[in-house]
C-alpha cells in the first residue's frame, strides 16, 4: 500500500487540476491575453496606436486626417510606411517599427496602411487637375509666400497670420514647433476638409478660389514659399517665458 502511495497522489491530484477547468473565473477564448505582436485586425491597431491623434473614423483629431480621399490619392505606400516606420522628428508624430523603439512589427505597419487605403480609398484622378505633389525639396522664398499668405490664407487667418474672423493663428510659435514643414505643405495642399479649411485650388463646397476670386490655384512652388514664410516664424524656444535684460539682476 505504502509503495502504491505515490502513484494513488499523482492520480488524485491530476483529477483535480483536471475538474477545476470548469471553474467560474476561467477566462473564454476571447478573454485570453493575446500577443501583441500576433494582432493584425485593422480596427485595433489603429484604435491602439492612431485614432488619439488622427481621430476615430480619421478626421476631426488634432493631426492630419487620414479620412481624405486628396491626401490619400497624393500619398504613396512608402510615404506612410516611412512616417509610421520612423516617426517625424521635433513632432508629435512619434517612430512605431520595434527597431526604433515602438511596439510594431512590420508586418503591422503594413496591416495598419492596407486598413487605411480600404477604410478611405484615394480620390481618383480627374482630368485637367494637378494638384502640387506632396513632397518637394524646394525651399521657397519668404517674401514671395508672405505675398501670397495677403492674397490666399489672409481672409480666414488674419494680416499677419495670428489669426482672424474665421480660422485660427498659423503662426503659433508653439503650433509651429510641433508642426513640421511637410506637415504644413500637406495642409495647403489637401486643406483641412473636416475643419472648412480649403486645398491648394481654394475648393470650398465644390466652389474653387478660382470660380469665387478669380485666384489661380496654388503652384508646387507657391506651396514651398508660403511654407517658407510660415516657418519663418519659429523661435528657440517656443512658449518660454523669455525674462527682460532692461534691468539684469545684481549678482554681485
Amino acid at each position: 500500500m505504502i509503495r502504491r502511495l505515490p502513484v494513488i497522489i499523482t492520480v488524485i491530484s491530476t483529477a483535480a487540476l483536471t475538474g477545476c477547468d470548469w471553474m467560474p473565473g476561467k477566462p473564454t477564448k476571447s478573454e485570453e491575453s493575446v500577443i501583441p505582436a500576433d494582432v493584425h485586425s485593422f480596427n485595433t491597431l489603429y484604435m491602439n496606436n492612431c485614432s488619439g491623434c488622427h481621430g476615430a473614423d480619421g478626421q476631426y483629431g488634432g493631426a492630419r486626417p487620414l479620412n481624405d480621399p486628396l491626401y490619400m490619392s497624393l500619398a504613396s505606400d512608402e510615404y506612410f510606411i516611412s512616417v509610421t516606420t520612423d516617426g517625424v522628428p521635433h513632432t508629435l508624430m512619434p517612430a512605431f517599427a520595434i527597431s526604433q523603439g515602438g511596439n510594431l512589427t512590420n508586418i503591422q505597419i503594413r496591416d495598419l496602411l492596407d486598413g487605411i487605403r480600404r477604410a478611405w480609398p484615394p480620390k481618383p484622378d480627374v482630368p485637367g487637375v494637378n494638384p502640387p505633389p506632396l513632397q518637394s525639396s524646394d525651399k521657397g522664398n519668404v517674401d514671395q509666400g508672405r505675398k501670397l499668405f495677403g492674397t490666399y490664407c489672409a481672409s480666414c487667418h488674419g494680416d499677419d497670420g495670428r489669426g482672424g474672423p474665421v480660422a485660427g493663428s498659423v503662426v503659433d510659435t508653439s503650433y509651429l514647433a510641433l508642426t513640421s514643414d511637410q506637415s504644413l505643405r500637406s495642409n495647403i495642399i489637401c486643406g483641412r476638409r473636416d475643419l472648412g479649411m480649403p486645398d491648394w485650388n481654394g475648393k470650398i463646397n465644390d466652389v474653387t478660389a478660382k470660380q469665387r476670386a478669380g485666384l489661380a490655384p496654388l503652384s508646387s512652388n507657391d506651396v514651398s514659399d508660403l511654407v517658407a514664410f510660415l516657418a519663418s516664424h519659429r523661435v528657440d524656444f517656443p512658449g518660454a517665458p523669455f525674462p527682460s535684460l532692461e534691468h539684469p539682476r545684481d549678482t554681485d
